[in-house]
């Protein structure tokens, strides 16, 4: 029971000192309001002024703000559209270009293969008419060397047999002069 009694009381007094320091405080007011009260007025007019002011300037800061970001977004966005026009425009010329020079290549691929191809098959074409002309020039050069060796063996034939008759008319001369010289010695 003390202690409800001690809380009242505290209570109490902290309301007391409450009341006399509000009372003191609207006395401190009024003496300032007193000597400053004009000066205080008029400051406080000004601020309000000022405040209107500022809060009006703030206001058409704000919209100028505003119209400039949305002049500024609406340019960025333009210049977006027109970048990104150009870019689209660029990268199909781009792939059509590179679509013609893989159409080029290829067609430049293949004329190179057909001109390989034909160059193969006149290579082919040159070399076995060149081996027929060598293997005719070979045959045709056994043929002649065969003729050549038949004559030279018919003259070698001839001279032999000319020789040979030549050699029995010398052995019948050699018999013929034996004999005449015999004939001779018995004459002697």
């Amino acid at each position: 029971m003390q202690k409800k009694i001690d809380k009242n009381t505290t209570a109490t007094k902290n309301t007391l000192d409450s009341s006399t320091e509000s009372t003191d405080m609207d006395n401190v007011d009024k003496i300032r309001d007193i000597l400053f009260g004009n000066q205080m007025r008029e400051f406080d007019r000004k601020f309000t002024q000022l405040e209107e002011r500022i809060s009006s300037d703030l206001g058409n800061i704000r919209k100028e703000n505003a119209l400039q970001i949305e002049s500024l977004q609406t340019f960025i966005e333009s210049e977006i559209e027109i970048l990104s026009s150009k870019l689209s425009t660029e990268e199909k010329t781009r792939i059509d270009e590179m679509d013609d020079m893989d159409a080029d290549l290829k067609k430049n691929v293949k004329q190179i293969d057909k001109k390989i191809t034909d160059a193969g098959k006149s290579l082919d074409t040159q070399s076995r008419e060149i081996n027929q002309k060598m293997l005719k020039q070979s045959q045709d050069f056994n043929t002649e060397m065969n003729n050549q060796l038949e004559q030279i063996r018919k003259r070698i034939d001839s001279f032999k047999q000319e020789l040979s008759s030549g050699k029995v008319d010398k052995s019948i001369l050699a018999e013929m002069l034996n004999t005449l010289a015999l004939q001779i010695n018995a004459e002697e």
